[in-house]
């Protein structure tokens, strides 16, 4: 192998040779080119980095006001202000209306008529040589008041109270008062009967009711871990921004080792450089775990719906409350297959969606109900009592009904077939149809949250697996940085060497922290996805939709 001084000769041989070329050409101009030992040292030279623009740049600008938050207060302020779980608490308050609509049908309905008639026929002759007219007046006041409703058995009533004032010439324009009141009753005994039947569309909008209730509850379980999620992103990239500026300091106490060490004789050039171009890396590196610490700041931001006089907050959220998942309850491996067990039965039981389909069972068996009773024929029993009186006096009149003047007793049936009622019979087969549906959604549903409650507790204990590796891998960089850093000061290494290993120490630090923050969040996930999150962290979803 050649040695580089052999090489270094070759060079000026042959740049030589060229000179002397270029003098026995004239039409060739001489060009001054350096010697190649100045071309190595300006390649080496450490005013190649420039270090200036990226130092401003890590300058942090003065920030806007700032928000101290704990974890609890950010969980409060999205229980207060989260746009979907404003809108989620307020379909409960839409499902009472439902409700309150089907009441209705039962309500009475008061109707009040008023007639006045002035009439005067002409008599055919017949009439006319009978009575010795030619023809007959008369003039009629009458009112109609009437309270009708229906009651939960089925039972439709009507209460009437008529009066009357006529005058006619047959009573030479004597007046009269004529006054009724009746009460008709009617049953049915087929179509329409009980109160199971009349009251369906009352329980099934208190059903609505509760599944929006559930509803409510999703969402606020979503949006709370939501909550949670976000937070830990912004203390994590809080986290994240120490470490890169601990790896920035690291960097620049090598440039300056190397710095003095070139000033004494024992570095060279290349040193200082390799040095700066370590710190700029860790600078560029911090540069962007700012604008991350600002893009997690605004993903809670949003959760929180924070805002500045109706704008997007500029405010600078400074999480106070540090991943910790030592205080979390421990998952050992050994309790895997109990743990996830454990979390299927209270993901059946506290879940909203498991809720939500019994309900939409309920529904369907209502409608079911309701379809199967329509098919029924018509078969109803009419009972009417009318009491009145007659007088020309309106005081005896009233007294007359009162003391049952006039008396009419009256007891019928009707009833009704439909011809092959498919409508009925269509209704009643999509009604069965609905609730096998439904039945079958519960199953799929019971599947996937099963399903989530395995994931999420395989995601806690891998987390854990590679939070305490990255614990171990942190410990070890560590060591290997000291250790190179002595032989750097011995002069058996290079700088090169050191940074590559403080390159490594950085990364160490990082997918460390990353660990311990997915597993905070592998927490929170499962928990959401045993429906236990809320009761964790004590929070009473009932109170939050009852105002």
């Amino acid at each position: 192998m050649r040695s580089p001084w052999f090489t270094l000769v070759v060079v000026l041989l042959i740049a030589q040779g060229a000179a002397l070329c270029d003098e026995s050409s004239p039409t060739q101009p001489v060009l001054d080119t350096p010697p190649p030992g100045d071309q190595v040292r300006d390649a080496i030279s450490t005013d190649l980095i420039d270090l200036s623009e990226l130092r401003a740049a890590v300058e942090r600008p003065a920030e806007h006001r700032a928000l101290r938050l704990t974890l609890q207060e950010a969980i409060y302020l999205a229980l207060a202000n989260n746009p979907d779980i404003m809108i989620a608490s307020i379909e409960p308050e839409k499902a009472d209306a439902e409700k309150l609509a089907a009441q209705g049908e039962f309500d009475p309905i008061l109707q009040q008529n008023l007639n006045y008639s002035d009439a005067s026929i002409s008599l055919d002759q017949q009439l006319r040589r009978f009575a010795r007219i030619s023809a007959i007046k008369s003039t009629n006041v009458s009112s109609e008041t009437v309270l009708a409703g229906k009651l939960h058995t089925g039972t439709r009533y009507a209460v009437q109270f008529n009066m009357n004032f006529e005058e006619t010439t047959f009573g030479g324009f004597q007046g009269e008062y004529g006054g009724q009141i009746g009460l008709t009753l009617t049953q049915p005994l087929l179509r329409g009967f009980g109160r199971d039947v009349n009251t369906i569309r009352i329980r099934a909008a208190g059903n609505l009711r509760n599944i929006a209730d559930a509803q409510a509850e999703l969402t606020i379980l979503n949006k709370i871990a939501d909550a949670v999620k976000a937070y830990w992103d912004l203390a994590g990239a809080s986290e994240t921004v120490r470490v890169y500026e601990g790896a920035l300091r690291n960097a620049e106490r090598l440039l300056n080792i190397n710095e003095k060490r070139r000033d004494i004789g024992t570095a060279a050039d290349i040193d200082v450089l390799q040095a700066k171009a370590g710190v700029a890396m860790r600078q560029s590196e911090l540069i962007a775990a700012y604008a991350r610490i600002a893009d997690a700041g605004d993903a809670l931001k949003l959760v929180l719906n924070i805002r500045d006089e109706g704008l997007f907050s500029k405010v600078v959220i400074i999480p106070t409350d540090r991943p910790n998942p030592e205080s979390t309850p421990a998952f050992a491996s050994a309790d895997f297959d109990e743990m996830v067990e454990n979390g299927e039965i209270a993901a059946l039981e506290f879940r909203p969606e498991m809720r939500m389909t019994d309900l939409e069972i309920a529904n369907a068996e209502l409608e079911t109900q309701r379809a199967k009773n329509e098919m029924l024929p018509q078969f109803d029993i009419v009972g009417s009592y009318v009491r009145g009186g007659r007088d020309q006096r309106f005081g005896k009149t009233l007294s007359g009904v009162l003391e049952e003047q006039d008396s009419t007793y009256g007891l019928g049936v009707q009833g009704a077939i439909i011809i092959g009622n498919r409508a009925a019979r269509g209704a009643h087969q999509r009604a069965r149809l609905n609730m096998r549906q439904a039945e079958e959604r519960r199953k799929k549903t019971e599947m996937a949250l099963m399903m989530g409650v395995h994931l999420a507790g395989r995601a806690v204990m891998t987390n854990k697996a590679l939070m305490e590796s990255n614990r171990q891998t942190v410990r070890l960089q560590e060591a290997n940085v000291a250790a190179e850093e002595k032989r750097l000061q011995l002069g058996v290494t290079t700088s090169y060497q050191v940074l590559r290993l403080q390159e490594d120490l950085t990364a160490a630090h990082v997918q460390e922290l990353q660990a311990r923050i997915a597993y905070e969040k592998a927490v929170v996930d499962f928990q959401l996805a045993t429906g236990t999150l809320l009761n964790e962290l004590g929070i009473d979803h009932q109170r939050i939709n009852d105002g």
